[in-house]
């Protein structure tokens, strides 16, 4: 199957913002994952910034893979993620997540809850 879901990727100093849009499919969601890892490679104590919006979905399979992403970027040395997304995804995210990411993660609406969130994070 075809990959679906577009993104653009910007690190600025600590924060990894990525800007995901239109609908994820499972490999769309794991050439995301990859691209994240790879600018990331050699960095500690960064932050993943999504800013997901109402510009961008998931489809059910690749919720697993964005947890799945979540909790790689926590071993590649994430110490916290920041997710901009609308109630519908904010609570299916939140409940994959639970038991899975062992980081701060914050997720809404609200650009800023979340850069207060950043700002907040050793």
């Amino acid at each position: 199957m075809l990959e679906h879901g577009t993104f653009t990727l910007n690190l600025k100093g600590r924060v990894l913002h990525t800007f995901p849009m239109g609908s994820f499919n499972r490999q769309g969601l794991v050439k995301y994952r990859q691209a994240l890892l790879a600018a990331v490679v050699g960095k500690s104590n960064w932050v993943l910034y999504e800013h997901a919006g109402n510009g961008a979905a998931l489809t059910n399979d690749a919720l697993p893979e964005l947890i799945a992403t979540y909790c790689l970027a926590q071993s590649a040395g994430c110490i916290g993620i920041a997710c901009e997304v609308g109630p519908l995804f904010m609570d299916l995210i939140n409940s994959a997540a639970k038991g899975k990411v062992h980081i701060p993660l914050l997720l809404s609406e609200h650009s800023t809850d979340l850069d207060d969130f950043i700002s907040h994070l050793p």
